[in-house]
């Protein structure tokens, strides 16, 4: 034990300049085993997105910190294989909506009906998901953005990406609300999870603070959860009649 002792003091600087060496490559960006920057996932995640044909996504939109509390608003639970879809929709827990496009045909039925009727078509696979592409430009568009490390969802490793927006940005990201319910807003956030194995975005998270949620309920927060599962996977989609 001696002998050694001698021998590393011997070697002393370059054993400390080695230890040196290896602990700024464990702490620098992409080094060492250190977290890959947002730019890099998304740029992997954005690829991958490109060659997804199905999907399974749950949809859920919550408000919150109003006058009456919080609570939901609409959930909506959406298949897509290749341009067959199956989505159905509740407002305020009530049966609102449910459609089928398949073989070239759509059905719905509306209201809480059990009669399926036949529809011109409007719906097709890249439209029933068209929202998400909204967030292609979010590292562009965000004021700030960060990797907020790896955690497990639904049962996989994923990284965690994190956006601020201003109101402005907010604006433009949610185009499809109307204008006068984000009139007011004051910022908001967007997370991301992103797969770490396939790169896929499984699970998405936004927050916009002070929104018109309903002429009663007021101003209050508004919370989107989206989450994204059997990515790729055989996904099963039938006529109703």
């Amino acid at each position: 034990m001696i002998d050694v002792m001698a021998r590393l003091m011997k070697i002393g600087i370059p054993v400390m300049a080695g230890i040196v060496a290896v602990c700024l490559l464990a702490i620098l960006p992409g080094c060492g085993g250190g977290l890959p920057d947002v730019q890099e996932i998304w740029e992997k995640s954005e690829e991958a997105e490109r060659n997804i044909s199905s999907l399974h996504m749950e949809i859920a939109i919550y408000y919150q910190n109003t006058k009456f509390g919080g609570g939901q608003i609409q959930t909506t639970s959406i298949d897509v294989s290749g341009n067959n879809v199956h989505s159905t929709s509740a407002i305020f827990g009530q049966s609102f909506s449910e459609v089928i496009v398949v073989g070239g045909k759509q059905y719905g039925r509306f209201a809480g009906s059990e009669e399926w009727k036949e529809q011109p078509v409007t719906v097709s696979g890249r439209t029933a998901t068209e929202q998400l592409e909204g967030f292609a430009q979010l590292p562009d568009t965000a004021s700030s953005s960060e990797n907020l490390g790896i955690e497990r969802v639904s049962g996989v490793e994923a990284y965690h990406l994190s956006f601020t927006l201003s109101p402005g940005q907010v604006s433009d990201l949610f185009k499809s609300v109307k204008p006068e319910q984000l009139a007011a807003n004051s910022g908001g956030k967007v997370d991301v999870w992103v797969e770490k194995e396939t790169n896929y975005r499984i699970k998405y998270e936004a927050v916009v603070n002070n929104v018109l949620i309903t002429d009663k309920i007021g101003y209050g927060d508004m919370r989107i959860t989206t989450t994204l599962t059997n990515i790729n996977q055989p996904i099963s989609i039938t006529p109703p009649i």
